[in-house]
């Protein structure tokens, strides 16, 4: 007989007093104060990453990795072959690690001293998949890292793949239905996350959009969680999900005061399970010389990334704000 799938309320209630006990905790904190309220990333749990091509999407997601490790050692796995190649997913955390330019033909490159210590500190917390010519599906990459836990010994923390549509998908069980395909597919996503008490991110692109025109500026608008590449699949599976936009050179917002050259919003379409966070916008901009992200508005040498349950605070001197992803 297969194992039973049901339960009675009296069963779960040690699960449920220990609930209670322990109150609605927090996942672990990325490291921008603006995104402390709005998101934070918690084992077991997945994220969904949308936004238009060239909108930061990837650069968002491995600072909060970087920044994962930092601060509470958290190892991950990598599957993102926009980035490029194994060796140039590589040498782009390691220019966001260093907050320098990885390549020689750049001013302010990293010496070798110094790709010599990012190297070191990335081989502890990062794993980078890469099938090369061969084409892979989402059970076949969880099924990777599992391999990976095993021959390594080694616990993962995040898996991340980017984008969605360099997975290979085969549609015949849900009668070619895209619908009912993303709804599978997620679905194993959070199952993977659930049982192995991982974080899973899939980064995506949005739909089509109609182009907008606004004081003789035509762009694209930020996308809204419906508008999901594939459709709202998306949205109802979906726990954490965010769509970063950047606003259009010469836009002004709603106060009549222009958007910045290198601004960028993240919009927290949805968070899930209740207090990984909370619905709203953030702003960041990037520093491309750095390749970080960098906030506006908190200055001052010290910076503080709060630890789950506020317990327990880590800081970080710079004499110089702009250097820090906080």
């Amino acid at each position: 007989m297969a194992n039973k799938i049901y339960h009675t309320i009296l069963e779960l209630q040690p699960q449920v007093d220990s609930l209670y006990d322990k109150g609605i905790v927090r996942g672990k904190d990325v490291g921008f104060t603006c995104l402390r309220k709005l998101y934070s990333i918690k084992p077991g749990c997945t994220t969904y990453i949308m936004g238009s091509p060239t909108s930061g999407k990837t650069e968002l997601w491995f600072e909060f990795l970087i920044n994962l490790s930092e601060f509470y050692g958290w190892k991950h796995v990598i599957y993102t072959p926009e980035t490029g190649t194994k060796d140039e997913v590589v040498a782009e955390l390691c220019s966001k690690y260093l907050k320098k330019p990885f390549y020689k033909n750049y001013s302010g490159f990293m010496s070798d001293s110094e790709r010599y210590k990012a190297l070191a500190w990335l081989n502890e917390y990062f794993y980078i998949i890469d099938p090369g010519d061969k084409d892979i599906s989402v059970t076949q990459f969880y099924a990777e890292v599992d391999r990976l836990e095993r021959e390594l010994s080694v616990t993962i923390q995040t898996t991340t793949i980017d984008p969605y549509n360099e997975l290979k998908h085969d549609m015949k069980e849900t009668g070619g239905r895209q619908d009912l395909y993303i709804e599978t597919m997620l679905g194993i996503c959070r199952r993977n996350a659930m049982k192995h008490n991982r974080h899973n991110c899939i980064i995506t692109h949005c739909a089509d959009q109609k182009p907008v025109t606004t004081d003789g500026i035509t762009y694209y608008p930020a996308p809204t969680a419906r508008e999901y590449a594939g459709g709202q699949a998306w949205y109802r599976k979906g726990l954490g999900m965010i769509g970063v936009w950047r606003p259009p050179v010469g836009l002004r917002d709603s106060s009549g005061k222009p958007y910045e050259n290198n601004e960028a919003h993240i919009i927290i379409h949805k968070a899930k399970p209740k207090g990984i966070g909370e619905k709203g916008i953030a702003k960041l901009f990037f520093d491309w010389q750095k390749n970080r992200y960098y906030e506006k508005g908190i200055m001052g040498t010290t910076n503080y990334a709060i630890k789950e349950e506020n317990t327990e605070i880590f800081q970080t001197t710079n004499e110089d704000i702009s250097d820090m992803p906080f």
